[in-house]
């Protein structure tokens, strides 16, 4: 029988709603299980293989236009959305066994994912190795053989469905080159290579006072917390601030009440942000472990960037437009968002903070490093995902390429877990060539204090409205009138780090 879509359609929106919802309230740290699993099981009938079947067959035959996005969105969300079935044990045995690692610090049990926010916080260079050996054992012992699972089910299932490999499928339903955009973003690696080992090293040597050679893992966290800018941002202005900058831009974050806040501290809170689009635009659910400082400021500020383009989004916009589509253009608004917390222009209006240079270099060279590290990543993917049966060697590939990129001995054991499903790197470096793109046009027609004119908020909420129902190419190409590239990026980071 023929696929009813608009019964499809509201039942996807319950499940992901439903998913969003699990996820939100495991990761928060309210809720100590995660029955992914029971929730696929309550909505298998979205993403069988008759289904999938039947959806290809109308996409190959439909000729209008806009129903053919459509239906390019649901396949792409029905064959993820299979894939996540296969997988949903391991899924939830991972997540769950992550929740109730622990891991030894000074005699004392610590759970494993708040050991991360202890190790970014320890100046003591000897503790942090101690906290990151720690954390390492867990990784390698308790969840790389489930990742083993997990990724290996996950590559032979994209074969059964007919395709050559989880790469060529994502390659294919994502409607990416990745020779293409490979050889795009392996430039921007070479271009950027002397001013990256510059920059890194000065740094390394002011912050931590060491060479560049002897750099290690622990210590990355350590130096881009920085903990000797937190002066400048105060816990107790955190939350004004954000609102302060909403206020700026014509939005009042106090009168939306479909944006629920959560920077309260739980022991088995994800140290990892996130955003739950629980129900778009009517229950939106920002997440936050603080940790102090300026990194608190990123993160909800990145947060509040998926938060604000969710929240404006028309209730009666295409289920597909609403949560489907290019996930670069929403992680383009919270990359926008996060990289205020380095403007001198917004430090100085929203922080008092005048004499900001140093505090602005140093951003850029977390910038660059975190472009660099996921090129990188997105190299290394790419071979992980080209075949299937054993993962032998990839671990060993993991290390060099990230360490070649980074230009600091990274450790091999998270060879798995560094990576998210469908080729989510992609969306998060076409996410930050789209930002910079964005920077560049909202300073140049709303001035270096755009984010303090209604006018630049007007601009945003007219592409926030669109949901992501252009992908970040067309988005770029039809409101701000470019391709999407690394030029204006590269520019950036040249204008702050020198050539």
């Amino acid at each position: 029988m023929p696929t009813d879509l608009g019964q499809y359609r509201r039942r996807a929106e319950e499940f992901i709603g439903a998913l969003d919802t699990e996820h939100y309230l495991h990761y928060s740290g309210q809720k100590d299980d995660c029955d992914t699993a029971g929730i696929y099981e309550r909505f298998a009938d979205l993403f069988s293989r008759e289904t999938l079947r039947d959806l290809e067959e109308r996409y190959e035959t439909v000729e209008d236009h806009e129903e053919r996005v459509r239906l390019a969105y649901l396949l792409t969300f029905v064959t993820e959305s299979f894939i996540g079935e296969q997988v949903k044990e391991l899924s939830d045995r991972i997540a769950e066994e992550e929740a109730g690692a622990t891991v030894e610090v000074d005699g004392e049990a610590v759970p494993y994912r708040y050991a991360a926010v202890l190790q970014a916080n320890e100046a003591d260079r000897e503790r942090r190795r101690v906290i990151y050996d720690a954390r390492r054992r867990v990784v390698a012992g308790q969840l790389n053989p489930l990742y083993d699972e997990y990724w290996r089910t996950a590559h032979d299932v994209a074969v059964e469905l007919g395709h050559g490999s989880y790469e060529a499928l994502f390659a294919e339903i994502k409607a990416i080159n990745h020779g293409m955009f490979r050889g795009e973003m392996e430039s921007l690696l070479a271009d950027t290579d002397a001013i990256y080992e510059r920059s890194l090293a000065r740094l390394v040597r002011e912050k931590l006072d060491l060479s560049l050679d002897d750099l290690a893992p622990w210590d990355m966290a350590f130096l881009f917390r920085a903990p000797e800018y937190d002066r400048h941002f105060a816990a107790d202005r955190l939350l004004p601030t954000l609102e302060g900058t909403l206020r700026g831009l014509g939005i009042d974050l106090a009168a939306q009440d479909n944006v629920h806040l959560d920077t309260e501290v739980r022991e088995k809170k994800s140290p990892r942000a996130f955003c739950a689009p629980v129900r778009i635009p009517r229950e939106i659910y920002l997440c936050v472990l603080p940790q102090g400082g300026q990194d608190d400021y990123a993160a909800l500020f990145h947060e509040a960037g998926h938060t604000e383009h969710y929240a404006h989004v028309p209730p009666d916009l295409p289920f597909e437009y609403r949560y489907l589509g290019d996930n670069a253009v929403t992680e383009g608004f919270a990359f926008l968002f996060d990289h205020l917390i380095a403007d001198p222009e917004w430090l100085r209006h929203s922080l008092g903070y005048d004499d900001a240079s140093d505090f602005v270099w140093f951003g850029a060279v977390g910038d660059l490093y975190f472009v660099r590290r996921y090129i990188a990543k997105y190299v290394y993917e790419l071979r992980l995902h080209a075949g299937t049966g054993s993962l032998d060697g990839m671990a060993d590939l993991y290390h060099d390429k990230l360490s070649s990129a980074t230009l600091v001995d990274y450790p091999a054991d998270w060879y798995l877990s560094d990576v998210d499903d469908g080729f989510y790197v992609v969306s998060y470096l076409r996410a930050w060539l789209l930002e910079a793109a964005l920077r560049v046009i909202l300073q140049s027609d709303f001035g270096p204090r755009w984010f303090a004119t209604r006018e630049a908020g007007e601009y945003l909420q007219k592409l926030w409205a669109f949901g992501q129902r252009y992908n970040s190419p067309r988005l770029l190409l039809k409101y701000g009138g470019g391709r999407l590239d690394a030029d204006p990026l590269r520019h950036l980071l040249e204008k702050t780090l020198g050539r």
